[in-house]
């Protein structure tokens, strides 16, 4: 019975401590992804990297994960660049339209492509995780810390038994 009661606690813990890590995980992964479009803008508004003309050749909607939309363009550097883009940007661009972009190791950055700011998302995701977390763990430490009630096995037997018996 002790392992049975174990493994109810267990369970709760798991999962509380996954809602935990899931909002502080997507909170830092959020805040990154701003520092580095923030960093980018500064190298582009510096001067430090000089945009490359991309024409639009293909748009399309991959319907395989979610509908999700891209745009290919054609380069000096790359015959052939593919970039994901967002539903305004996708609407915005037209094929043959000539684009700014800007060469980074990664691959190109369009500042227009830009989703937005995270602002309150990131907090967001960090408190939903860490509530969750908390109360799943608040509850499985409750659980835990409750005691089963004593039950006389033989006697619940012989309450089975009498009342299979119609009596």
């Amino acid at each position: 019975m002790r392992r049975n009661a174990f493994i109810r606690t267990l369970v709760p813990v798991a999962f509380g401590l996954g809602f935990a890590v899931f909002g502080i995980v997507a909170f830092i992964r959020t805040g990154n992804s701003q520092q580095q479009f923030e960093g980018r803008l500064q190298s582009i508004r510096a001067g430090k990297i000089q945009p490359d003309t991309l024409i639009v050749v293909r748009k399309y909607v991959d319907h395989g994960r979610g509908p999700s939309a891209h745009v290919v363009f054609s380069s000096n550097r790359q015959p052939k660049v593919n970039i994901a883009a967002t539903r305004d940007f996708f609407n915005s661009v037209n094929l043959g339209d000539a684009i700014p972009g800007y060469y980074f190791p990664d691959g190109y950055f369009i500042p227009q492509n830009h989703g937005g700011d995270a602002g309150v998302g990131k907090w967001f995701f960090l408190i939903l995780g860490v509530l969750l977390g908390a109360g799943v763990l608040a509850l499985a430490f409750a659980r835990a810390r409750s005691k089963p009630p004593d039950v006389d096995m033989d006697a619940l037997r012989t309450i089975i038994r009498d009342r299979m018996d119609g009596h």
